[in-house]
């Protein structure tokens, strides 16, 4: 028996002593059926029946039988306590009974003056507190009267696994769970795409970027169970996309270098027409302009590194061409055009070369790549010899 108990027992003791008036011994068996716990009483000195004030009647049965050494009731059919022994315990030893131990007595025995009145109503449970687990022994009751005789005080996230009202059993096992629910949201990165756009602006094997990629979002919703403060759950409620990617476009060259120079040439040719009439010819922008004189003949072409230098110290550039100088002096501006309508435009005579000795012909024309020369090849051109032009046309060919 625990301290707790020899407490309530020595109190009991204490408080019936006081209400004993003689010297008389009495026995008292109460029965109740729906209960098996015992009082024993001693040192009683006045009818149990009268010091309760039971009143008896012909229901409960009461047969009392007095003589000078005890007096014994036995009460034959059960009755509630509230009637009569509550009133006893509570007013001897200011001490309330609970609902459940109403019916509590039954049985008694004769016991030698001095013992001690004990009341058994206590049961041991398991308390699951949050994750730890608790043994404890209580009174008998609901597990709304455990919890308050403990000092268990359940938050607004815990949750009970029995109804409060259902009364305690020994060995029952009581848990409480702190349970929340939270939502969260993730957001992860949609990747683009890349894809390729054929177009004939460009050569085969040229590509050039069109539009940018760009990255989108996707944000993801969860609801998460977490209980006695570790994740239980976690399930998905949304998945959808907030951001579109952006694909990235690279368009491809399809086109043959021979078929863009030959279209930029029918286009630029187009533009431009000559009057011999006048010795004036108008170039692809609408400019007219005044030629003193023209040569015709064979033109060839070819290119060099970048940073190279011409006979004339000018950097070999497009737009830089090489002649005979005893027939195009050094710096005379020229617009030149092909007989098939390729249009080289506005030069400068700003270099020379070999070929003016042992071949027949009249230029050779600066181009940027080996590809371009190789295009150009050997064409027939006409070279105007143009008056009053300055030489930075030859930069916005």
């Amino acid at each position: 028996m625990n301290s707790q108990k020899q407490k309530k027992h020595s109190t009991l003791k204490r408080a019936l002593s006081v209400a004993i008036m003689s010297s008389l011994c009495l026995t008292a068996a109460i029965g109740v059926a729906t209960f098996t716990q015992t009082v024993t009483v001693s040192d009683v000195t006045t009818n149990v029946a009268e010091e309760a004030e039971i009143e008896k009647k012909e229901t409960n049965n009461i047969e009392t039988s007095l003589t000078e050494a005890s007096v014994s009731d036995s009460m034959l059919n059960a009755f509630k306590v509230e009637s009569g022994v509550e009133k006893v315990v509570e007013s001897s030893i200011a001490m309330t009974v609970k609902e459940n131990d109403k019916e509590a007595f039954a049985g008694a025995a004769k016991e030698e003056q001095g013992e001690e009145i004990v009341i058994e109503n206590w049961v041991k449970v398991v308390i699951d507190l949050r994750g730890d687990k608790l043994n404890k022994e209580v009174p008998a009751g609901t597990v709304e009267d455990t919890l308050a005789y403990l000092d268990i005080k359940l938050g607004k996230n815990d949750k009970l696994d029995v109804d409060a009202k259902t009364a305690v059993k020994d060995g029952m096992e009581i848990t409480i769970k702190t349970v929340e629910i939270k939502k969260t949201t993730k957001t992860e990165v949609v990747d683009y795409e890349t894809t390729q756009q054929e177009t004939t602006t460009l050569y085969e094997g040229e590509t050039q970027v069109d539009t940018e990629g760009e990255e989108g979002e996707r944000t993801i919703t969860y609801q998460e169970t977490w209980v006695n403060g570790k994740l239980a759950e976690k399930k998905e409620l949304s998945n959808e996309v907030t951001k579109e990617p952006v694909n990235k476009v690279v368009l491809v060259g399809t086109a043959k270098y021979e078929e863009i120079v030959a279209q930029q040439a029918a286009e630029d040719s187009a533009y431009v027409s000559v009057d011999e009439s006048s010795n004036t010819i108008t170039d692809k922008y609408g400019n007219v302009l005044t030629y003193s004189y023209c040569l015709s003949g064979p033109t060839t072409a070819y290119t060099a590194d970048y940073g190279a230098s011409t006979a004339t110290g000018r950097l070999a550039r497009y737009g830089v061409v090489a002649v005979d100088p005893d027939e195009i002096p050094y710096g005379s501006i020229l617009y030149i055009v092909a007989d098939d309508g390729f249009v080289y435009g506005y030069a400068v005579a700003g270099d020379t070369g070999g070929f003016i000795y042992y071949t027949d012909v009249v230029a050779d024309l600066y181009f940027p790549t080996f590809d371009d020369c190789s295009f150009y090849g050997l064409r027939d051109a006409h070279i105007y010899v143009l008056e009053g032009v300055s030489e930075d046309m030859t930069y916005y060919n």
